[in-house]
């Protein structure tokens, strides 16, 4: 997440910086119900011949947040989890349940298989552990796909979490079909004890002074 989110105060082209250094070969933008991020995000890493930024949102449906990667306008918000998987196909990107057990933001077991996904996102390093074990299962159940993300809303929080595939995916496209055709793997950390007061605080704290809307 960048600035271009509510909740985070990051510099896209500092992101982009960043993973370059902690030695990514590309970053995905996932801005809440935004892809002004991923946009400047891509513009900053023309001037690297070797990294990839894949854009994207996490849109926030009725049921919870569904991440749309390769989109590049965003997608109405508040519509059902179905017709946001729509949306997100037409538009050419591809519909990835982001940590389908995580309270509050999160679909849900039920919603999750319902929804026509083609990948489940099962290591999220702000997810607790037993929420990335479930989602884990779940893929295996459903035979979908596989990713993983640190959904870092600070710089300190890059690459706790990564998709990992083969190093011969250098484009978008190539990233793309990877993760809809389950050649992909998340792998990353859990959200722990002390991330897990920080992560609350923050959460509470910012949605009160939202007036108790969710993102």
């Amino acid at each position: 997440h960048t600035r271009y989110s509510p909740d985070s105060t990051v510099d896209p082209v500092v992101l982009v910086k960043q993973a370059r250094s902690l030695g990514l070969a590309g970053i995905g933008i996932t801005d809440h119900n935004s892809v002004a991020g991923a946009r400047v995000a891509a513009e900053a890493a023309k001037s690297f011949s070797d990294f990839v930024v894949v854009p994207g949102a996490e849109v926030s449906t009725s049921g919870g947040h569904v991440l749309a990667y390769g989109v590049t306008e965003a997608i109405p918000r508040n519509l059902t989890p179905a017709e946001t998987i729509e949306r997100i196909v037409a538009a050419g990107g591809v519909p990835v349940a982001a940590h389908p057990y995580r309270f509050w933001s999160g679909l849900g077991e039920a919603a999750t298989l319902s929804s026509k996904f083609v990948a489940y996102e099962v290591a999220n390093a702000r997810t607790l552990r037993v929420g990335n074990e479930k989602a884990v299962v779940l893929a295996g159940r459903t035979k979908g796909g596989r990713t993983g993300g640190s959904d870092s809303h600070f710089l300190r929080e890059l690459g706790r979490g990564v998709t990992s595939l083969d190093r011969g995916a250098t484009t978008v496209d190539d990233i793309l079909q990877a993760i809809a055709s389950g050649r992909t793997a998340g792998i990353g950390l859990h959200r722990g004890p002390w991330d897990s007061i920080v992560y609350v605080t923050k959460a509470v704290g910012e949605w009160l002074l939202r007036g108790m809307r969710r993102i």
